[in-house]
């Protein structure tokens, strides 16, 4: 039995890529859609609100302790502590300059053991001064030699006050040297806290006493550790 020959036309490769390209398109495209309208509902991560909300700089003073060796007094924090600020603060290196800024002592000291030398009697004045000049509502103080000058002694780190009509936050100062960075906790609530003192928010009960510095945690364990060999001592004897 002869069978009548067909013929039968192939498409070209490029339209069936072309097909095929199409229906994947709008199969990833109807699927995206699905997902949007399942996870409109949820709430939006705190910290990309704060990314979207603007830094007012002419409300924000940063107040440091002196210029480094190579630091030019006449552009306060402008090196490496000041950038390493502007990353933590979220913020531009223009925002940054944008800031009132100042150094306590305006000329390097030199060293005094592990430290910069400090000359309180001239901080205490330059301290003085801002609070008579400034006319911003947040400032941020920059280590405790600073934090001492404006009258705030004892006072951990990442405290927050409210006085002379102005909201100060006392935090680590950002050189290398401070071994409070260590520790990466430490760096991440700095960051969060920082970030929401210079965008004006409250900090939710609770939240400054969510973790505690290096140096506390160590005397802590020391401590405990110096009870426990005491009580077994004891009950030994």
């Amino acid at each position: 039995m002869n069978l009548p020959k067909t013929s039968v036309e192939l498409l070209p490769v490029s339209s069936v890529v072309r097909w095929w390209s199409f229906v994947i398109d709008a199969a990833f495209s109807r699927q995206s859609r699905r997902l949007g309208a399942a996870f409109s509902g949820w709430p939006v991560p705190r910290d990309s609100i704060m990314k979207q909300k603007k830094i007012e700089t002419h409300r924000i003073g940063l107040i440091g302790q002196a210029p480094s060796r190579r630091g030019d007094p006449r552009r306060p924090l402008a090196g490496p502590n000041g950038q390493k600020i502007a990353r933590l603060a979220g913020m531009s290196y223009d925002e940054l300059i944008a800031c009132r800024r100042r150094h306590l002592n305006p000329h390097y000291r030199g060293k005094r053991s592990k430290s910069d030398g400090f000359d309180y009697s001239q901080g205490n004045l330059n301290a003085a001064n801002v609070l008579l000049d400034w006319r911003v509502e947040r400032i941020v103080l920059l280590g405790k030699n600073v934090a001492q000058c404006f009258g705030f002694r004892d006072l951990p780190f990442l405290a927050e006050i409210h006085i002379y009509g102005r909201r100060f936050l006392i935090f680590p100062h950002p050189s290398g040297v401070n071994r409070w960075w260590n520790e990466r906790r430490n760096e991440r609530r700095a960051r969060q806290l920082l970030q929401r003192f210079l965008r004006g928010e409250k900090v939710p009960a609770g939240f400054r006493k969510g973790g505690r510095s290096t140096r506390r945690r160590a005397q802590t364990t020391s401590t405990g550790t110096s009870a426990k060999r005491s009580r077994s001592a004891t009950s030994r004897r």
